[in-house]
């Protein structure tokens, strides 16, 4: 028995502009370090997760080239490579990786595909509030317990003066043939901002 209130259109609420990466989030260095990369890979495919970092595809990266549902990253990856892409890189964050994308990693390991593994790990559940993430701390064990080979689960810090080490870290597991990751790790600048003020 309410009266209804006048809506107002969200043209008028809402500022007309996409969402973007935060400035100084690891993810932005982590895409440009990967683009860097992939560039000299004329048939290379980006494999898109759920996440912060599914802004990825937005500019300036453009660096996803899909993103369906939590966890098909890694097996849309393993898929694209069984086809003869080649590389095929699967970007997954922290928490979507032990949410859903495990299984798809044990799936590649179990059928040795030749897919990179990009864990963008911001030591958070950083869309949905910044709660802990199941594997914080764990991911290199998780990884090597599903069975990839220590030596192709490699870890960097996504910073610009780590570029040319990034760079290289990728490159090398491009260039290896079978199931690699690479863990690329640093705290979100949001939970970054909220520790420093406690």
């Amino acid at each position: 028995g309410l009266p209804a209130l006048p809506v107002r259109p969200a043209s008028a609420v809402v500022a007309p502009r996409p969402p973007a990466l935060c400035m100084g989030c690891g993810h932005r260095d982590c895409f440009t370090a990967l683009n860097n990369v992939l560039r000299d890979y004329e048939g290379a495919r980006v494999f898109g997760d759920i996440g912060c970092y599914t802004l990825g595809w937005m500019p300036p990266f453009r660096a996803l080239h899909t993103c369906v549902e939590m966890g098909a990253s890694v097996t849309m990856a393993q898929g694209a490579a069984y086809s003869g892409t080649w590389p095929a890189v699967a970007v997954i964050g922290d928490s979507t990786f032990t949410h859903s994308g495990m299984t798809g990693l044990l799936d590649a390991v179990n059928t040795d595909a030749d897919i990179v593994v990009c864990i963008s790990d911001n030591l958070t559940t950083g869309m949905t509030g910044g709660q802990d993430s199941a594997g914080t701390g764990r991911l290199e064990a998780i990884c090597e317990g599903l069975g990839v080979p220590r030596a192709h689960i490699r870890t960097i810090v996504p910073l610009p003066k780590n570029y040319p080490e990034m760079e290289q870290v990728i490159r090398e597991e491009i260039e290896y043939h079978g199931v690699s990751v690479v863990i690329s790790r640093r705290e979100c600048i949001q939970t970054a901002k909220r520790h420093a003020k406690k």
